[in-house]
């Protein structure tokens, strides 16, 4: 009451105070050659609205101050606002500017700024734990003015649930996108329109940033997301690339053990013919000795003296032919089985067989010049490819053969796996140092010893 007396005085004094103005005017200029041109009028209105409304301006703003307490400039809060949050990105410095904003220019009881939630339903507080009723959230989807404890009865309940007076919604291309709500001001006074559409402005500013800040967010989640996929996929062409490396390599190892097989396969063909072919004719020869050493013993024993010997000589070379022939046919039966051609690929052999096959084969390069000891032990049979087996016995052997000084060594051991190597009581020689002082062994040979090489598979 007292208020509203204070505010009629004041508008009373106001007037008067025009009324005396124009009151002094009217003597001081009601006679003259100024007032009686027809100039004056047009000139004095100009003065008029020039200084009339300024003065008229800032007697209401001494009025609101005095009465209403409303000391803030709203185009001046709204521009500073708009600068502010068009530096930054982030949701919740978005929340706190706004929240500055209006407690700096209307302080009230507590701004709030809620937006929609994680789950896409409901609206939630930034940077609290309140959240918008049910009924109220109704109102607001649907638009309209804003929502006061004097409206309906029904939202008061929501209103006082979050410590608000007002609300007022965020929309963005027609949909709700969150709600600001302000408290009781300060001052004790009521919201005024002017307020209201302070407010208002501020939150369409609030909901376009909001939603530059999710945009922004969105953006960053997407990429950060490429970039994931980006380094998943890298990851899984290395891999890819890693794998066609592996299995080209284990093509091409495929096709050299191929091309390998083919040759061993073409070889033993070859050594299988030849020996097939030779052993014919030596048959022949062997079979036909016996026959010829009985008809010459048979000649011998009625001939006259003087040809005893001829045919004696004639019995001697067929001897010789003979140690031929059994020399040729065993050649021939270890070729055949040096090639083990029309056998099963992989089989039970025996591994001595083997090196005693090689070593017959090899007869010529060591006989007469190097000594080969064997120290075979107690082996049962390996489950193995012969023919590869046998190709690994000729090459380890041939090249200590080949590394082996005149009058060397060559030892021949053999042991099972974890059974003791000790040299049983016998002694071996002091070999003798290869001219070279290194042999060249078979990738699967192991060398003990250079001087009378000691080959150990």
């Amino acid at each position: 009451m007292r208020r509203g007396v204070y505010y009629l005085l004041l508008t009373g004094t106001v007037g008067a105070a025009y009324v005396a103005a124009v009151v002094v005017l009217n003597v001081v200029l009601q006679a003259g050659a100024l007032t009686g041109s027809a100039a004056f009028p047009v000139f004095f209105t100009l003065v008029i609205l020039l200084l009339l409304n300024p003065l008229r301006t800032r007697l209401q703003a001494l009025v609101d101050r005095a009465f209403f307490r409303t000391r803030y400039d709203p185009a001046r809060a709204l521009a500073a606002l708009g600068q502010e949050l068009g530096g930054t990105l982030r949701r919740d410095r978005i929340a706190t500017l706004v929240r500055e904003c209006i407690d700096g220019a209307i302080p009230n009881a507590g701004t709030r700024l809620f937006v929609v939630g994680a789950s896409g339903s409901g609206l939630v507080e930034m940077g609290g734990s309140g959240r918008v009723g049910p009924t109220l959230l109704a109102c607001l989807s649907d638009g309209g003015p804003p929502v006061t404890l004097d409206g309906e009865p029904t939202l008061r309940g929501d209103l006082e649930a979050i410590d608000a007076v007002l609300a007022l919604p965020l929309e963005l291309r027609g949909e709700l996108t969150g709600a600001l709500t302000a408290g009781e001001k300060r001052s004790g006074l009521r919201w005024t329109p002017d307020d209201l559409e302070f407010l208002g402005a501020v939150a369409n500013h609030a909901a376009i940033a909001l939603e530059n800040a999710r945009s922004y967010e969105t953006l960053v989640d997407l990429n950060a997301r490429l970039e994931e996929r980006v380094r998943e996929r890298t990851a899984q062409l290395e891999v890819m690339h890693q794998e066609l490396a592996s299995a080209y390599a284990d093509l091409k190892s495929a096709e050299t053990q191929l091309v390998h097989s083919e040759k061993m396969a073409s070889l033993g063909r070859l050594v299988a013919g030849v020996a097939h072919e030779i052993n014919n004719p030596v048959s022949f020869i062997a079979t036909s000795v016996a026959p010829l050493r009985k008809r010459l013993a048979e000649a011998a024993a009625e001939a006259p003296a003087d040809v005893v010997p001829l045919l004696k000589e004639a019995e001697e070379i067929a001897d010789v032919m003979a140690r031929g022939a059994e020399r040729t046919a065993a050649i021939v039966r270890d070729l055949r089985s040096f090639s083990r051609l029309g056998e099963a690929k992989r089989k039970a052999a025996d591994l001595h067989e083997g090196l005693e096959v090689s070593l017959r084969l090899l007869e010529s390069r060591w006989k007469g010049r190097v000594a080969v000891h064997r120290d075979y032990g107690e082996m049962p049979l390996v489950e193995c490819d012969p023919g590869q087996l046998n190709q690994v016995f000729m090459n380890v052997l041939a090249n200590a053969c080949d590394a082996t000084a005149a009058n060397g060594n060559i030892w021949i051991t053999t042991r099972r796996e974890g059974e003791d190597r000790g040299d049983r009581g016998r002694e071996r020689p002091a070999p003798a140092q290869a001219p070279d002082g290194e042999a060249v062994p078979s990738p699967r040979a192991r060398p003990q010893e250079l001087a009378g090489v000691e080959v150990a598979l």
